[in-house]
């Protein structure tokens, strides 16, 4: 595990589940420093603290490693494709606008870690 990066993982779920450290620290039985510690990459949770995490903030646990796994992305793609295929053009081009402007915005969280 990245420590780093499963750190910044941890922030940034966190943040859009609007959780304080405090509140996640609560949801996971754990200490507020021991949540500071890990999203500053100082610390590693147990398994059994990081099947807690991925439950309170409701992410996949590959994607909260900062690892989303490939084919799991390709596969979920498809599907998502195939599922798009089915409404009507107006709603399809709706969910498609709803989407990249998703990906906009974790672009810009992105590029706002850069600046720190």
């Amino acid at each position: 595990m990245d420590k780093g990066l499963f750190g910044i993982q941890l922030q940034k779920y966190r943040e859009l589940a609007g959780y304080s450290q405090e509140d996640l620290a609560e949801k996971v039985d754990c200490s507020t420093i021991f949540i500071s510690y890990i999203e500053r990459g100082q610390k590693s949770p147990s398994l059994k603290t990081f099947i807690k995490l991925v439950n309170a903030l409701n992410v996949p646990a590959d994607v909260l490693l900062g690892n989303e796994i490939v084919n799991y992305t390709s596969e979920k793609l498809k599907h998502m494709i195939n599922r798009l295929d089915i409404l009507p053009a107006k709603e399809r081009q709706r969910i498609l606008d709803i989407m990249d402007e998703a990906i906009t915005i974790e672009l810009k969280y992105y590029e706002g870690q850069g600046e720190k």
